[in-house]
């Protein structure tokens, strides 16, 4: 039970995993001094809190705080903007998760649920807990759930059903993801997936992170539109043709048509970093103005500058007089100000010529000049606000335009890298390939992975260049020990730091922490060559990519330990039911022997001569066959440690094959094999003593488990390049799921062992390791009319084709 307890993959090793947790919350509940520094620190400082707020650790049924339906509309009036942003994104996780036994559910910024939706049984479920619209889920409440402890500690959290402090709520796991302002980073509310406990799955959390990253850039787009429809200044009324005096209907009519050409130009510009010198320029057009700044930054940072100037000497003037005009106090405060115009005439050295125009809403304000010096009537005042108020919702929404743009990017990127992991056979084997895909989708030049492996450090680099081992693992210690991202910048460094990069010819370097299993296990280094200018999103948008990464190569180590205890437990059985077999096999020559030879013994001189050749036969032939077995274990273990001696010589196979017929009919003669061989078959360059080995298993098979009076037929003929020997019979045949494992040893069919039919495993897993070691293959074929045929593929060392001529009833022999 430790951090690594949410990675399990098998249902039980989830409920040793419950059981472990639920004894220690009893033990926790009676006593406040047991040790839990076995239980996940999110957990255990969740419980503690608990037990401080003096939580009822019997709860089953959650607290409602509101007792009404209008009190839950008010709810839903207080959250409504939060609720708009979540709108779109919860019927995507209805859709992709509901249906398999999750419900979805959002809450407040208190914990308090605003919607549940999903799986409908689960949903019945988990009201008769209280998981509806208006309860409360904080921890001071509800105990330690997902919601609870994201709210509290404002972090992606999953819980399994035994880590909830109340007894109401050990039978499901949930996962949530709190969802913060993007301006000023206080808590929206929280996300929340619940299910049945035994749906603990890792993936979730990144889902959920996803999410909540979506629903906070929406409620970003919220904002924008919300503060667009009808934003105008206190005390103010967009001009109207009637408003605008004293100018003539003519002057009237030019003044709109220059302020509804501004405003299409303005409007056409979603770029972010060409707009604000549209709008300066725009303003002083409109204004017939010598120049104008546009102005933008918050109080705490130093302002954006933009300039627009007319040539010549007004326009040098003009520069002058902003230049200074940027650095006065009263004019910075106008980014600020709740009015349409100010002007400086009455609180600055500049008279009449500056006059400003405030952006709202994004802390901006165009000044500007004429020279010589005019005053700013009533419709220069009214025109200049209007574009003003107008320029401000452009630059928004080219921000937030280019927000979008860069999301469906990283969108795009993420979803390239996971469709490409998920295609992967194993990750951590093709750490190369994971990485260069990473740089290319990143657009980086350099990439370094190092994994903990035991006690030794893996360390991938591509491209594959020369680097300082010693800086770079330092490098990596501090980002594992910490935990935290760390971002190097060779422009960035001072004469005092020094050269900060471990890589001489980088100018960026990223490094992140690599979480395998829940504990940071590795880093991802990713470096450029040129100044990128990284910003917030694109380190977002690298620690997502770390996390994903590090969730996959958990998966795929997750699955590598299943298919190693698999295959350990599939090796058990096979020792197991080899060891029954060997003891059966064993004894039963050996009790032939002993019998023979105790009867020999009593009798001695009194046994007949008939009798005493019988006994003496019968001793020859099990010690054959005890020799015989004891030899399969020795070829056995020679080709499984590829020491199988092959001592290869010129034979025709029409000989090798009579001697091992021969043979076989002096140990089984009521056996009956009919041949079919080619008369034009080459010369075969094997071992003969293997091969004949090889026929006769297969044989020895085909007896055993054909019938009495059904032949076993031999054939042979080769291709331009093998010779093909089929061996086929008609016995029972081999189910087709077990045909591929008859060759693996101690593999014996289920039939066979429910039978408790004699037998080794042996036989067929020494065919196939013989037939390999000739650079051959075998394989079994169902016959058809019933039995199996199998098939000996040795290819032709020489390269003369020879062509196979059917053999004539004539050729036919049966012996």
């Amino acid at each position: 039970m430790n951090e690594t307890a949410l990675q399990i993959a098998t249902i039980a090793d989830l409920d040793a995993l419950a059981w472990q947790i639920a004894r220690l919350r009893e033990e926790f509940l009676s006593n406040a001094d047991v040790d839990l520094s076995s239980m996940r620190t999110v957990i255990r400082d969740s419980w503690q809190r608990c037990r401080a707020l003096a939580v009822n650790a019997e709860l089953n049924l959650a607290h409602f705080v509101t007792t009404n339906d209008q009190q839950l509309r008010d709810l839903y009036d207080l959250n409504v903007a939060f609720l708009r942003a979540a709108g779109p994104v919860l019927p995507r996780l209805r859709a992709t998760l509901g249906n398999a036994g999750y419900v979805v559910a959002v809450s407040d910024a208190e914990g308090t649920l605003l919607d549940v939706d999903g799986d409908p049984e689960c949903r019945r479920k988990l009201a008769r807990k209280g998981l509806l619209p208006g309860s409360n889920w904080s921890e001071a409440i509800a105990g330690t759930n997902a919601i609870g402890v994201a709210l509290a500690t404002g972090q992606v959290v999953q819980l399994v059903g035994a880590e909830h402090y109340c007894t109401g709520w050990q039978d499901v796991t949930c996962t949530a993801a709190p969802v913060f302002h993007p301006d000023d980073g206080h808590l929206l509310g929280v996300l929340d997936i619940t299910g049945d406990y035994r749906l603990v799955r890792p993936f979730l959390t990144g889902i959920m992170a996803a999410a909540a990253a979506e629903v906070q850039r929406r409620y970003r787009l919220e904002r924008v539109t919300q503060s667009g429809r009808s934003q105008i200044f206190n005390g103010w009324t967009p001009p109207t043709l009637a408003s605008i005096a004293p100018l003539s209907t003519g002057e009237q009519s030019v003044r709109f048509e220059r302020l509804a050409d501004v405003m299409r130009i303005v409007s056409g510009v979603l770029d972010p970093v060409r707009t604000p010198h549209i709008i300066a320029e725009q303003m002083g057009r409109l204004l017939d103005a010598s120049g104008t700044v546009l102005i933008e930054g918050t109080a705490i940072d130093p302002p954006r500058t933009y300039f627009w100037t007319v040539s010549g000497e007004a326009g040098q003037q003009a520069s002058d007089i902003l230049r200074n005009a940027i650095h006065d106090p009263t004019v910075l405060t106008w980014r600020f100000c709740d009015r349409p115009f100010v002007s400086s005439a009455a609180v600055t050295n500049y008279k009449d010529e500056v006059a400003g125009f405030p952006l709202p809403d994004i802390g901006g304000v165009i000044v500007a000049v004429r020279i010589p010096p005019r005053p700013w009537t009533t419709a220069d005042q009214r025109s200049g606000a209007t574009l003003a108020m107008h320029s401000a919702a452009m630059l928004r929404y080219a921000r937030l335009y280019t927000d979008l743009q860069a999301y469906a990017a990283q969108t795009e990127v993420l979803n390239t890298l996971a469709l490409f992991l998920s295609t992967l056979i194993d990750p951590i084997r093709q750490i190369d390939v994971v990485l260069q895909r990473i740089l290319a989708l990143t657009r980086l030049d350099i990439g370094i992975i190092v994994l903990k492996e035991d006690r030794h450090l893996a360390i991938t680099v591509v491209p594959e260049i020369a680097i300082d081992h010693e800086q770079v693992l330092a490098l990596i210690e501090t980002v594992v020990s910490t935990g935290q991202p760390i971002w190097l910048c060779r422009e960035h460094a001072t004469a005092q730091t020094g050269n900060v990069l471990p890589l001489h010819d980088f100018c960026d370097l990223v490094a992140l922490p690599l979480i395998l299993h829940a504990t940071n296990a590795g880093a991802l280094l990713i470096g450029s060559r040129i100044h990128r200018h990284i910003s917030g999103e694109d380190l977002t948008l690298l620690l997502t990519i770390t996390q994903q990464l590090g969730l996959t190569l958990s998966n795929a180590h997750l699955r590598r330990v299943a298919s190693e205890n698999e295959a350990l437990r599939q090796a058990n059985h096979l020792k197991s039911a080899f060891l029954a077999s060997v003891s059966h096999d064993l004894r039963s020559p050996l009790t032939a022997i002993r019998a023979s030879v105790e009867d020999l013994l009593e009798r001695q001189h009194e046994v007949p001569a008939s009798d005493h050749r019988a006994l003496l036969s019968n001793i020859a032939r099990e010690t054959a066959r005890l020799s015989r077995f004891v030899d399969q274990l020795l070829d056995l273990s020679r080709i499984e440690a590829g020491t199988l001696p092959i001592d290869r010589e010129w034979i025709e196979l029409n000989a090798l094959v009579d001697d091992v017929i021969t043979n076989f009919q002096q140990q089984y003669p009521t056996c009956r094999i009919e041949l079919f061989i080619s008369p034009t078959l080459p010369l075969l360059y094997i071992d003969p003593i293997l091969m004949a080995q090889v026929l006769w298993n297969i044989i020895e098979n085909a007896q055993k488990y054909g019938p009495p009076e059904g032949p076993i037929t031999l054939e042979a003929f080769c291709t331009n390049t093998d010779i093909v020997i089929s061996i086929s019979d008609r016995g029972p045949g081999i189910p087709l799921h077990e045909r591929h494992r008859i060759f693996d040893r101690f593999y014996r069919l289920e039939r066979d062992r429910r039978s408790h039919r004699s037998g080794s495993g042996l036989g067929l897993a020494i065919c196939h390791g013989i037939v390999s070691a000739h650079q051959g293959n075998i394989w079994v074929d169902e016959r058809p009319g019933g039995g199996s045929i199998f098939r000996i593929i040795l290819p032709l060392i020489n390269e003369q084709p020879t062509t196979w001529y059917p053999v004539e009833h004539s050729n036919r022999a049966s012996v």
